[in-house]
């Protein structure tokens, strides 16, 4: 069951109660579980505000990483695995996601919302009195930041047509994933200036990964070589009991809707410390073996965002791509070091890059991306490379 489904499920009890209601109780006392919308305008409520955005962004991540997931070849949907039941998800794995499938609604829903609630809070610090200037300045970070992610997801994971990315706003015009890209950086620049020293690198690391996805080599090495480095704490969404990660919920040790190919338990036999970063749990069913993700092992397993490990990756890539200079040879060993891997001999090529980033990316979003930029789609030529636009967003917007 979607979150979406879950909280109108919740919602429908009191909305018919309160229509039933109606004709006979006229003094009603005011609602204590709904807040008038002007009153989100004063000082007080910024933190309510703040921590709403932040929430936003765990309900976007987990959803969509999943689904993208089951999209890339990262994924794969079997019915011979206990609990592999959604049509929507088997959807996703052959390429073919309808416009109604409600794995791509919740997608679409919960990356607008992002982006509105972000945006939101910008309008509303503007011109608001009795704010001190931390508040402000935090506000006005987190508002930037993450209406620049909004807008970074709709480019590198939505699309009008299966191999053309991009997504509108507020039921205006399609915008391309490359113009999307530089209405997500613009917005995380806007942001830098208000972050202390370890957030701009998260800042840094986020925008060289724009503008990887987007293709522009030279901007990311510029932005990588001021991201996170080695022993920096990753950017991570977090979930709890009540909001749980759906990894674990659909993917996981709940419930086997997708399970990993079977490649990656290739890689852990090649070489066993692959499991340090590739953990799996082999399940037996109809005779097959599968392989269950442990990466996010329970319901309040954190998602990264941003990590030194990724940044390394990007700064290694340009540097083959010939968009910077440096190790790039250094810098993958020194992510494989962090799990006990043993070095590798090099040369370092675009091949060996893809291969690396495919195990120290495991499941955070980068596969879907990836395949589609290093052209190696795994299935028919007019199967979806992104998530669709779905229909519901088409018929609301008429330049769709």
């Amino acid at each position: 069951m979607t979150r979406s489904l879950r909280s109108f499920l919740l919602a429908l009890p009191c909305v018919v109660v309160l229509a039933a209601c109606n004709d006979y109780v006229t003094d009603l006392d005011p609602f204590i579980d709904v807040i008038e919308d002007a009153e989100l305008d004063s000082p007080d409520k910024v933190p309510f505000l703040i921590r709403g955005v932040k929430q936003q962004l765990a309900y976007t991540i987990d959803d969509l990483y999943v689904n993208a997931a089951g999209l890339s070849d990262e994924f794969i949907f079997d019915t011979r695995m206990p609990g592999a039941v959604f049509p929507q998800f088997r959807e996703m794995d052959n390429g073919y996601p309808q416009l109604i499938n409600f794995q791509a609604q919740d997608i679409n829903t919960n990356i607008g919302r992002l982006r509105l609630v972000s945006d939101d809070l910008v309008r509303r610090i503007q011109g608001m009195h009795g704010l001190d200037d931390a508040q402000r300045k935090e506000a006005e970070f987190i508002g930037n930041f993450y209406g620049g992610i909004a807008r970074y997801l709709g480019a590198t994971y939505l699309g009008l047509e299966p191999n053309r990315g991009g997504a509108a706003i507020n039921k205006g015009p399609f915008i391309p994933s490359a113009e999307l890209y530089d209405q997500a950086v613009q917005l995380m620049q806007a942001a830098l200036p208000n972050a202390d020293a370890y957030w701009q690198k998260v800042v840094h690391s986020v925008i060289a990964k724009a503008y990887l996805y987007k293709g522009d080599y030279a901007a990311a090495a510029t932005h990588a070589a001021q991201g996170l480095v080695e022993g920096d704490a990753p950017f991570q969404v977090l979930y709890t009991s009540q909001n749980q990660n759906y990894f674990d919920v659909e993917a996981g040790s709940q419930r086997g809707q997708f399970t990993a190919d079977p490649r990656f338990h290739d890689y852990v036999v090649a070489d066993p410390a692959e499991a340090n970063r590739l953990p799996l749990r082999a399940v037996a069913a109809s005779g097959v073996t599968f392989y269950v993700q442990q990466k996010y092992p329970g319901p309040s397993s954190p998602i990264d965002i941003a990590s030194w490990q990724e940044n390394n990756l990007i700064r290694a890539e340009v540097i083959v791509r010939g968009a910077a200079t440096g190790d790039a040879l250094a810098l993958i060993n020194a992510v494989r070091a962090s799990h006990n891997i043993g070095p590798l001999a090099g040369p370092v090529t675009l091949d060996v890059i893809y291969v690396e980033r495919d195990k120290e990316l495991f499941l955070t979003g980068a596969r879907l991306p990836d395949q589609r930029r290093f052209d190696r789609w795994h299935l028919a030529a007019d199967t979806w490379r992104y998530i669709p636009i779905d229909q519901r967003e088409r018929d609301h917007n008429p330049n769709l």
